[in-house]
């Protein structure tokens, strides 16, 4: 388990939500960028810490008794 990933506990819902929409940002702008096995590595690793957050987020809601649709 990596730093990012011991800290990410201490984060708030609100945090996490904030963390992976920038997450986010930061693959969209790689992808942008020219392709390489360097940008498609750091593609790669975004992608596992954003779906690490996400996970945590889902986590934080499953005790919810109610359905959280639109």
């Amino acid at each position: 388990m990596n730093e990012d990933s011991k800290n990410l506990d201490n984060l708030t819902v609100s945090e996490l939500s904030t963390l992976a929409e920038n997450i986010h940002e930061e693959i969209m702008d790689l992808y942008d960028k020219e392709d390489s096995d360097e940008i498609f590595e750091q593609i790669e690793e975004k992608t596992r810490f954003f779906n690490e957050v996400k996970a945590i987020i889902r986590e934080l809601h499953s005790d919810e008794r109610y359905p959280r649709g639109g």
